[in-house]
């Protein structure tokens, strides 16, 4: 018997085998997606915090205090930690 082509029962599941392979990368993708934007949300509270760290760094030590939105806990009379969210600094008196 001369064979030419594909029986029916091959043919479904070769097309079982590519929609469970297909079904498998786009689940990858959205894992992926998700985690670029998880990843951006936090480069961008990194980005906020190093601004704001520079900002804290420029103010003299006396008006630290004075600064709003960032925890600041004084070690000593010239040593502080300053909390600015998840970045901390130690700030001294005499730079």
């Amino acid at each position: 018997m001369n064979r030419r082509g594909f029986t029916l029962v091959e043919v479904l599941i070769a097309g079982a085998l590519f929609m469970a392979g297909l079904a498998c990368f786009g689940y990858l993708l959205r894992v992926a997606k998700d985690y670029v934007v998880k990843l951006e949300n936090s480069s961008r509270r990194l980005y906020e915090s190093r601004s704001e760290m520079e900002k804290l760094r420029r103010l003299p030590f006396d008006q630290l205090l004075l600064a709003g939105g960032t925890k600041i806990i004084i070690l000593s009379s010239d040593l502080c930690l300053v909390q600015t969210g998840k970045l901390y600094t130690l700030r001294s008196k005499y730079q």
